[in-house]
């Protein structure tokens, strides 16, 4: 069996500030997507002409920049892109010139801090490629080894800005937007900022929820289930108790839910891939915790809203969530998707356990985030015969699906806190 030596992947794909770049983005179609001028925001020397957009460079407005998660660098051309005359091209669409053709391999490093992306690798660019930190190329074999960009995202917006010497390089691109479907069953991943809020989106300088409170008097909350029906219905669910707040009349212990917030109302779900939000309408409905509302915080539960927007990304079975609470200040919740006990079987909680992807058309990952151990992961079918088992002494496991047909299975995993039961769908 292949193990896991480190969890750096999968924290990647859940890193909040490298959420904002992560993804596949195009030039937007619009005239200050490609622009030059003396000084940064001044397009005084050149803008692609509208027409062009549509036209001679619709080649390179299907070009796409990729972002991937775990700090790769991806650029794709689908055959053909604008190539210039320092190029060899005649200032038309042709087949990417080498080293700007794809072919390399490329990483890049995003500072939220400072607002910067650095591309690594010989031929990598976002834009244009003749650009470089102090200058424009004028032949191909002067290809830069990096490029760094100053770069502000706003949602599926992004500008890319670079200074080539006396003049600076502006880009625009579009994050082109997978499909964002919640359908399913998802609790709170058991890290620290699975609940955390501070100054600025991506800022969780005010709180984080304390490791130790997700196993100890919290363990109550991530037990919680945030139920998205594919019928567009909404559920929260409670296993009879959950973490009461002050200002819900609680003592920041366990203890019954209170209404409106205690799932006795079905609300609806909506999901818009375009704007990136998930909408929850009804009142009482929430993801992560109640108390967080477009604008502010509540201070009683008689001012629960009606609607409550979220700006969210699901990346693979993880769910980033962020919700604006005035003053540029944002709550942050982490979701991870998971399933109800199996009738019949056994079963104990245990704390931190993630099973991913889950459906997969391959292997899969276990995963105890507490730090503990997993003895023994089983694979067994619905009838509880074992078809696969694993010996693993370790926090972390890839487990080899190659032989399951498609189909439905319980994954029972036993640790030295309990033993704890999945199912899973093979694709």
């Amino acid at each position: 069996m292949k193990k896991i030596t480190t969890l750096a992947v999968f924290a990647a794909l859940v890193g909040s500030s490298l959420a904002q770049i992560a993804g596949t983005w195009t030039l937007s179609p619009v005239e200050t997507s490609l622009a030059v001028g003396p000084a940064k925001g001044d397009f005084g020397w050149w803008k692609v002409p509208a027409a062009e957009i549509t036209s001679v460079r619709a080649c390179q407005y299907d070009d796409e920049f990729v972002f991937n998660a775990d700090g790769t660098y991806k650029m794709n051309f689908q055959g053909s892109t604008f190539v210039e005359g320092w190029m060899g091209g005649s200032f038309a669409c042709g087949s990417p010139v080498a080293p700007f053709d794809g072919a390399g391999s490329y990483t890049y490093k995003y500072n939220a801090t400072k607002g910067t992306v650095t591309l690594y690798g010989k031929g990598a660019f976002a834009g244009l490629p003749k650009a470089y930190n102090g200058g424009e190329l004028s032949k191909v074999a002067d290809a830069k080894d990096s490029i760094t960009y100053e770069v502000a995202i706003n949602g599926t917006n992004m500008s890319l800005d670079i200074s080539i010497g006396g003049g600076y390089w502006h880009f625009e691109f579009v994050k082109k937007m997978p499909p964002l479907d919640p359908t399913g069953l998802w609790k709170l991943r058991p890290v620290s900022t699975s609940m955390a809020v501070g100054p600025a989106k991506g800022d969780f300088a005010w709180w984080k929820v304390p490791a130790a409170e997700i196993t100890g008097v919290r363990a109550c909350q991530y037990d919680d289930i945030f139920n998205f029906n594919a019928d567009g219905t909404f559920q929260n669910e409670f296993q009879g108790s959950t973490f009461l707040e002050g200002w819900q009349g609680g003592s920041f212990a366990c203890g019954t839910p209170v209404a409106p917030f205690d799932g006795a109302n079905a609300g609806k779900w909506k999901a818009d891939k375009n704007k990136g939000t998930i909408t929850l309408v009804g009142k009482g409905s929430f993801l992560g915790l109640p108390k967080a509302y477009n604008g502010g915080e509540l201070s009683a539960p008689a001012n629960a809203k009606d609607t409550l927007i979220y700006e969210t990304q699901i990346v693979a079975d993880t769910m980033l969530v962020d919700i604006g609470i005035g003053n540029g200040a944002y709550w942050h919740f982490e979701l991870v998707k998971t399933t109800r006990p199996v009738s019949g079987v056994k079963t104990q909680v245990v704390n931190g356990l993630v099973v991913y992807p889950n459906p997969s058309n391959g292997d899969f990952n276990v995963i105890l985030a507490n730090g503990g151990i997993i003895n023994t992961v089983r694979v067994m079918n619905l009838s509880g015969q074992v078809v696969s088992e694993v010996s693993v002494k370790n926090s972390n496991a890839r487990i080899a699906a190659d032989q399951l047909a498609a189909g439905a299975y319980l994954i029972s995993v036993e640790t030295n806190e309990g033993t704890a039961v999945q199912r899973f769908i093979k694709q």
